[in-house]
């Protein structure tokens, strides 16, 4: 009988441990199901914000073939682009603060066209670009007085602000689309946030945004250049600063991650975020605190670092020169259709030169035409020769730095 009652006690547990596994598979699965549902309605919010601010303009989206827009009948789409469109709707404001001059002209001739409006702000003057300058006790100073200028002498609309450094390259596209669906009468605070001395801001080197609303804000907190002046002495901190105030407002940095986790905001080049770092240019008397996931890139990335001049231009050509054909090309490889014949464009050319028709044109008449229209090699090559001369002597004048 014992040997029965101990054989039902194990039927018992085994049971009741095939129950247990059971009710926390289901559970499990139940967590998974609201974590996916959960994930899946942020993403569905993140993606109709937008689309009903459209709606709520009258604005249809819907896809065009890119190559047929480029190289084909453009008659046929009697539209807009979506770029075009937010760049009339939304009005960003862009304000770099010069330390070199090649930088600012490399932001002046790239990323910085397609700003509705750009101020450039430096310590002195530099030539070839217009620089709004200041001479701040601090580099908080420097930063408020900007802002203070910046609501004071605004040309248009002013919706979104934009302060960076001259080393980074903007993509005001994705900015504007970030943007559409805020209020910016409202105050909006975006960038890249880091901790400091337990504050949470927006550093810097990323640049970060400024709504109207915002502006506002602190045009009331520091209504006077003295106030930007005893409001901060020490320099390379006016992004703690900004952050600081902003927060006693009870404005503080907005989650500007993607639904991927991914920063649209960045304070390192794109080479970097390739490598799981998170420390650089951290110093013993600036701690910053901050979270980089290699290879973390946002399909809407707003700003990343340039490093230098030259890879501002190479970023420009990728971005808006190169064209990328989803399913291979056919059109940009045909030649375009000829108006007129080879032939009919030679005894065009003839005639225009008073030689009466091709026809008519002796051997001699012909080879002093070719004569007079195309240089010898001798004279080629001299004129070459001086071209690269002249490069040559600008190169090694150098630029001004």
């Amino acid at each position: 009988m014992l040997h029965k009652v101990r054989r039902f006690e194990k039927l018992i547990f085994s049971f009741g441990v095939l129950i247990g596994v059971v009710l926390a598979c289901l559970l499990v699965n139940s967590e998974n199901e609201t974590a996916m549902q959960t994930s899946c309605e942020i993403q569905s919010n993140a993606d109709t914000s937008y689309s009903r601010w459209l709606a709520m303009q009258n604005i249809k989206k819907y896809p065009v073939d890119y190559e047929e827009s480029s190289y084909g009948n453009t008659k046929r789409y009697n539209t807009v682009s979506e770029a075009a469109f937010l760049y009339n709707a939304v009005h960003v404001y862009c304000v770099v603060f010069v330390t070199k001059r090649r930088n600012a002209l490399a932001v002046k001739n790239t990323w910085g066209n397609r700003c509705n409006e750009i101020t450039f702000i430096g310590l002195s003057n530099i030539s070839d670009i217009s620089v709004i300058t200041f001479k701040p006790k601090s580099s908080w100073q420097y930063l408020c007085d900007t802002m203070r200028y910046i609501w004071q002498h605004n040309k248009g609309p002013l919706h979104w602000v934009i302060f960076l450094p001259d080393d980074v390259f903007v993509i005001p596209e994705n900015l504007r689309y970030y943007v559409a669906a805020l209020d910016y009468n409202e105050p909006h605070y975006l960038g890249h946030d880091v901790t400091f001395w337990g504050k949470v801001y927006n550093v810097g080197e990323a640049g970060y945004v400024l709504s109207k609303g915002a502006l506002l804000a602190l045009q009331y907190r520091f209504n006077t250049s003295e106030s930007c002046l005893k409001s901060g002495k020490y320099w390379k901190n006016e992004d703690f600063y900004l952050g600081k105030y902003l927060a006693e407002m009870g404005i503080t940095p907005e989650d500007t991650k993607d639904n991927s986790g991914c920063n649209r905001f960045h304070r390192y080049n794109l080479n970097y975020v390739m490598g799981p770092h998170s420390n650089k240019g951290n110093s013993p008397t600036r701690r910053i605190t901050n979270q980089i996931n290699p290879g973390c890139y946002s399909k809407h990335i707003i700003t990343f670092n340039g490093i230098e001049p030259d890879k501002l231009y190479l970023y420009e050509y990728l971005l808006y020169r190169v064209k990328v054909l989803q399913h291979g090309g056919t059109l940009g490889n045909k030649p375009p259709a000829m108006l007129k014949s080879e032939d009919e464009v030679w005894r065009e050319f003839v005639r225009e030169e008073g030689l009466g028709y091709l026809e008519d044109i002796s051997p001699k008449r012909y080879f002093e035409l070719w004569q007079r229209k195309i240089p010898s090699p001798e004279m080629l090559n001299d004129l070459l020769r001086q071209q690269s001369q002249n490069e040559f002597n600008n190169d090694a004048s150098g630029p001004e730095s």
